[in-house]
C-alpha cells in the first residue's frame, strides 16, 4: 500500500510539474516583411517548468469535489461491502506437539516420528478431512456444502455459472453424491491453515470459519481425528505383526512335527532304541578280528592238506563275519549321527517357537498400550473475531479513493489542451495578448446585450473595456476597420465583436458592426433584424450600403448583416467591391467592425483580413488547442496578413483563479461584480 502510495504521488507531482509542455515548431515560418514586427517568430516552449509547489496546490485545490467524491464513494463501496456484504469470520487455534515420549508396541523396534511437514500432509489428506465431516455433520452446513443455498441468477456467482455454462453449450449439471464430498473436502480444506513454527516440533492448525463454535468444534475435532488415525495405524502396524508371528509359529510347529517323527522312524529302523547294541558290534567285531588273526596264523603253521583247506574256509567266513560287522557298525554310528542333527534341528525349531510365543504374548500386552505420536498442547477453546477488519477498510479505502481522485485530477491536467492563462497563451503563439474576456452571465444570445449594459459593473464589461483600451492606444492612429476572427466555431468571435462595439460606443463612437459570415450568419441570433438583404448585396452592387445597414439595440452601433446564406460566399469575397464597401463604411463610421468566420475551416477571414487595419484572434479559454490556434496564426502569415493580438475568452473567473491563471477578474472585486 506504502509502494503504491509513492507511485501515485509521483504520478501526480509529474502531471501537475509539466501541465502545458506544447511541442511547437522551433523555427516559426517564414512571413512577410510587414508582420516582422506585429507577429514574432513563434517560440520553443518544449521546455521543462520549473516546480511551482503553489501551481501544485491550486490544482489540486480546484479538484478538491473530484478527490472528495471519489474518496466518498471508495468510502462507501467499502462501507457497503464491510457491513453488508461480508460475513464476519472467526479463527480457532489448535496445537498439537508431534515428538512425545511413547510406548513401543513392536518389542526391539525403534520409531522415528515423521517430519512436521509429512504430518501437516497428514492433517490435510482427504481420508482425515473426510472423517471430520462425518463427524460434525458439515455436509448439512450451508457453509461447506453450497449446493444447500440456491444461487440466485443475477448475482455474481450465478452469472457467472450462467456465462460459462453458455461458452461452453450445456447446461449445468446436477451434482452427485461423489461431487459433494469432493466439494465438502475442498471447502474444508480452504478453511483450514496448517503451519509449522521454526525449530520447533508443533503443529499450529488454524480454523476461518463464520461460526466461533464451529470453528472451536472443526478445530478440535481435527486434531482428535488426527490423533486417532495414528493410533489406529499403530493398531494395524500391531495386528499386521502379530498375524505375522502367528503364521511364522504355525510353520515352525509343523516343522517341528515333522522333525520328531523322521527321529522316531530313523530309531525304530536303525534299531537306535537298545543303547547297549553298539558296543555288542564293536565286542563282536573285535571278536571276530582276533579270531581271524588266530586262524591266518594257524594256516601258517599248517603242514597237512585238510588242516589248510580247513584252515582256509575258517577264515573266508570269519572275514564276511568281519565285513558285515564293520558295515552294521558304520551304519549304526551313521545313523546315530543323523538323529543327532535331527535333534539340533528340533531344539532349534522349539526355541524359535517359544521366541514367537514370546513375541506374540508381548504383542497382545502392547496393544492395550499404544498411544499417538503426537499430543495436543493446546486445544481451542475460543475462536477470536478476525474480519472483516471494517475500519481498517474503511480507512484504506479513503486512501485509495483520495490517491485515485488525484491522480484523476492530475491526469485531467496534463490532458488540458488549452490555455488557462494569458502567459501561457502568448508564450505559445508570440503574439501579445490583448485582454482576457470573462464567460458571460448569460449564455443565451439574446440576452447579450443586458449582460453588456453599461448600469452594471461587471468583470465582463471591464473585459471590453480593456480590449478597446488596447487597441485605441496601439501606434500613433488607432485602428479603424477591426477584424474579429477565431480559429474554428465556438470560440466567442461574434460575443468579442458585439461587446467591444458597446465599449466603442460608449466613448461616442460611431460603430459598424458587420455580419461577414456569409455562409453561416450570426447576427439573427442575437439581434432582431429587419431586413433580409447585406453584405453580399451591397458588394455585388444589388443595394447601397446605407440602405442594407439598420440600427442595432445598442446607441451609436449600426448593423450590416451578412444576407442570405449561401456556399459562394468566399468567391463573393474576392469580389474586388469588396474594398469599395469597406472605403465607404470608413467615410462613413469611426470604427467598423467586421466578424469574420474562424480561419481553419475556411478561407473567408483571410480575404477580409486584407482590408484591415487589425486583426483580433479570438481563443477559448481551457478550450481550444495550441495546434489549432498556431495553425490559425501560421494560415493568416502565410497570406501575409499581419495578427494585431489575441484574446483570451469565456473565462471561468473562479476555475481560473483556482488553477493559479493570473487575470484582472480575479482581483477587481472591489470595483466591479466579478
Amino acid at each position: 500500500m506504502v509502494e503504491l502510495a509513492f507511485i501515485v504521488i509521483n504520478f501526480v507531482l509529474t502531471g501537475l510539474w509539466f501541465p502545458h509542455r506544447v511541442a511547437l515548431p522551433k523555427k516559426a515560418p517564414p512571413m512577410p516583411r510587414s508582420m516582422s514586427q506585429s507577429m514574432p517568430a513563434l517560440v520553443d516552449v518544449d521546455q521543462p517548468a520549473a516546480v511551482d509547489i503553489r501551481h501544485i496546490f491550486r490544482v489540486l485545490w480546484a479538484g478538491k469535489w473530484a478527490v472528495a467524491l471519489t474518496t466518498f464513494l471508495a468510502v462507501l463501496m467499502a462501507g457497503y461491502y464491510g457491513f453488508t456484504i461480508a460475513r464476519p469470520q472467526h479463527a480457532a487455534v489448535t496445537i498439537i506437539e508431534t515428538r512425545t515420549t511413547q510406548t513401543l508396541a513392536m518389542p526391539d523396534q525403534t520409531s522415528a516420528p515423521l517430519p512436521p511437514g509429512t504430518q501437516m500432509q497428514i492433517l490435510l489428506a482427504t481420508p482425515i478431512l473426510e472423517q471430520v465431516i462425518a463427524r460434525l455433520d458439515l455436509q448439512d452446513d450451508p457453509a461447506f456444502n453450497r449446493y444447500l443455498t440456491p444461487v440466485p441468477p443475477l448475482s455474481p456467482r450465478g452469472l457467472r455459472t450462467t456465462l460459462r455454462n453458455l461458452l461452453q453449450g450445456r447446461s449445468e449439471p446436477v451434482p452427485d453424491a461423489a461431487a459433494i464430498a469432493s466439494k465438502l473436502v475442498q471447502n474444508l480444506r480452504a478453511a483450514i491453515r496448517v503451519e509449522n513454527p521454526r525449530d520447533s516440533d508443533l503443529l499450529r492448525v488454524t480454523v476461518t470459519t463464520g461460526d466461533p463454535d464451529r470453528a472451536m468444534a472443526i478445530a478440535n475435532t481435527l486434531a482428535a481425528v488426527y490423533l486417532a488415525d495414528q493410533v489406529a495405524r499403530k493398531q494395524d502396524a500391531t495386528a499386521a505383526s502379530m498375524a505375522l508371528l502367528g503364521a511364522r509359529s504355525d510353520d515352525l510347529r509343523r516343522h517341528q512335527t515333522a522333525i520328531e517323527a523322521a527321529i522316531t522312524d530313523l530309531v525304530a529302523r536303525a534299531g537306535l532304541h537298545d543303547p547297549t547294541r553298539p558296543d555288542r558290534l564293536d565286542h563282536d567285531l573285535q571278536d571276530t578280528t582276533a579270531r581271524l588273526a588266530s586262524a591266518q596264523a594257524a594256516l601258517a603253521r599248517a603242514s597237512d592238506t585238510a588242516n589248510t583247506q580247513r584252515l582256509t574256509a575258517q577264515i573266508a567266513a570269519l572275514q564276511a563275519s568281519r565285513a558285515d560287522l564293520a558295515a552294521a557298525l558304520q551304519a549304526l554310528t551313521a545313523a546315530s549321527h543323523a538323529r543327532d542333527r535331527m535333534q539340533r534341528d528340533l531344539d532349534t525349531a522349539i526355541a524359535q517357537q517359544a521366541g514367537y510365543q514370546q513375541d506374540l504374548r508381548a504383542l497382545t500386552l502392547g496393544a492395550a498400550q499404544i498411544t499417538p505420536d503426537s499430543r495436543v498442547l493446546n486445544a481451542a477453546t475460543e475462536a477470536r473475531y478476525i474480519g472483516p477488519q471494517k475500519l481498517l477498510m474503511v480507512q484504506i479505502a479513503a486512501m485509495v479513493g483520495g490517491l485515485g481522485g488525484l491522480m484523476l485530477v492530475a491526469l485531467r491536467h496534463s490532458l488540458r489542451r488549452g490555455f488557462t492563462d494569458a502567459a501561457a497563451l502568448q508564450d505559445a503563439t508570440g503574439l501579445p495578448v490583448l485582454a482576457q474576456l470573462p464567460l458571460l452571465p448569460s449564455r443565451r444570445p439574446a440576452r447579450l446585450l443586458a449582460a453588456l449594459d453599461v448600469s452594471t459593473a461587471s468583470a465582463a464589461t471591464e473585459g471590453y473595456r480593456h480590449l478597446r483600451t488596447t487597441l485605441m492606444l496601439q501606434g500613433t492612429k488607432p485602428p479603424q476597420v477591426i477584424l474579429s476572427t477565431s480559429a474554428i466555431p465556438g470560440e466567442g468571435k461574434t460575443t468579442q465583436a458585439i461587446g467591444l462595439a458597446h465599449a466603442l460606443a460608449l466613448l461616442g463612437k460611431r460603430v459598424l458592426l458587420v455580419d461577414a459570415d456569409l455562409r453561416r450568419g450570426a447576427f439573427r441570433h442575437y439581434f432582431a433584424l429587419a431586413g433580409t438583404d447585406g453584405l453580399a448585396a451591397v458588394i455585388l452592387g444589388h443595394i447601397g450600403l446605407g440602405a442594407a445597414t439598420e440600427p442595432s439595440p445598442i446607441p451609436g452601433v449600426d448593423l450590416l448583416a451578412g444576407g442570405a446564406q449561401h456556399a459562394a460566399g468566399g468567391e463573393t469575397l474576392f469580389a474586388p467591391a469588396l474594398a469599395d464597401v469597406v472605403t465607404q463604411a470608413r467615410a462613413a463610421y469611426d470604427v467598423v467592425i467586421i466578424d469574420a468566420p474562424p480561419v481553419v475551416p475556411v478561407a473567408d477571414a483571410v480575404v477580409l483580413a486584407r482590408q484591415c487595419d487589425a486583426v483580433i484572434l479570438a481563443v477559448r479559454w481551457d478550450k481550444t488547442p495550441a495546434s489549432v490556434v498556431l495553425a490559425a496564426a501560421q494560415k493568416l502569415a502565410a497570406a501575409g496578413v499581419p495578427v494585431t493580438g489575441v484574446t483570451l475568452t469565456q473565462i471561468d473567473i473562479r476555475k481560473q483563479a483556482q488553477r493559479g491563471g493570473v487575470g484582472f477578474a480575479h482581483y477587481g472585486r472591489g470595483y466591479f461584480h466579478a
